[in-house]
């Protein structure tokens, strides 16, 4: 009885053995078309979606959502702080450094708005912002002191002041102070775009290959099996 067992014990094994593989191949195929079809996605125009008040996209003390980047935003509340920031780039690749204001946002927590490319005071009273929602910074741009940014990030402000943060900065279009615009320089910057490494071609070539891998180890046993039985009956 064990010996019957034996020799469908180890096919059995086998087969799973090619099942997997094969599976994952397959897999592979199916993200890298995912990634193509991402890259393609990316080379079409940005379509820009409604104006929505920063409360429905973002809440603070929360991660940034990937539906809420680049989205137009609206707020209000009262500044409590400014910076600089230099080392920023705006769309024409030119080094600035930006006026950063931390806002108090009326209904709770602060974020960091981006309010113009030239020096301002700080003003005083509710002040009405309407901008850009961007992901924060990771990389530094510049030494961080008591005014001075060194990349726009929240996360350096949680240990000075004593408020939640929003995830993210807003670059200004337009700030309203008691009715009347504030005109500002503003810092022009495009809507980021996710990136993905590589050529369109490039990944459905990938998903060509890996699907041919999966045929392959499919079909290599079967084609294996076959020249040892035309093996055998020659030698018989």
């Amino acid at each position: 009885m064990n010996q019957s067992k034996g020799p469908w014990l180890k096919n059995s094994g086998f087969v799973a053995v090619v099942v997997v593989l094969a599976l994952v191949f397959i897999r592979l195929g199916f993200w890298q078309l995912d990634r193509a079809n991402e890259l393609r996605e990316l080379q079409k125009p940005y379509v820009e979606k409604p104006i929505v008040a920063l409360s429905d996209v973002a809440a603070p003390s929360e991660n940034l959502r990937d539906s809420a980047i680049n989205r137009v935003v609206e707020f209000s509340g009262q500044y409590v702080a400014q910076f600089d920031a230099p080392g920023q780039v705006d769309n024409e690749n030119r080094v600035q450094s930006w006026l950063v204001g931390l806002l108090e946002v009326n209904g709770g927590g602060a974020i960091l708005v981006v309010r113009g490319t030239q020096a301002e005071e700080l003003p005083k009273g509710e002040v009405f912002v309407k901008g850009r929602l961007m992901v924060r910074q990771f990389e530094d741009r510049a030494p961080k002191s008591e005014d001075q940014l060194s990349r726009l990030d929240p996360s350096l402000l949680v240990a000075t002041y004593n408020l939640p943060v929003y995830d993210g900065y807003v670059v200004a279009k337009s700030e309203v102070l008691n009715g009347k615009p504030l005109n500002l320089k503003r810092a022009q910057v495009d809507p980021v775009k996710p990136k993905v490494p590589g050529y369109y071609w490039q990944h459905i070539s990938y998903v060509v290959i890996w699907w041919l891998m999966a045929l392959v180890v499919v079909f290599l046993p079967f084609y294996s099996r076959q020249r040892e039985k035309k093996a055998k009956g020659s030698v018989n």
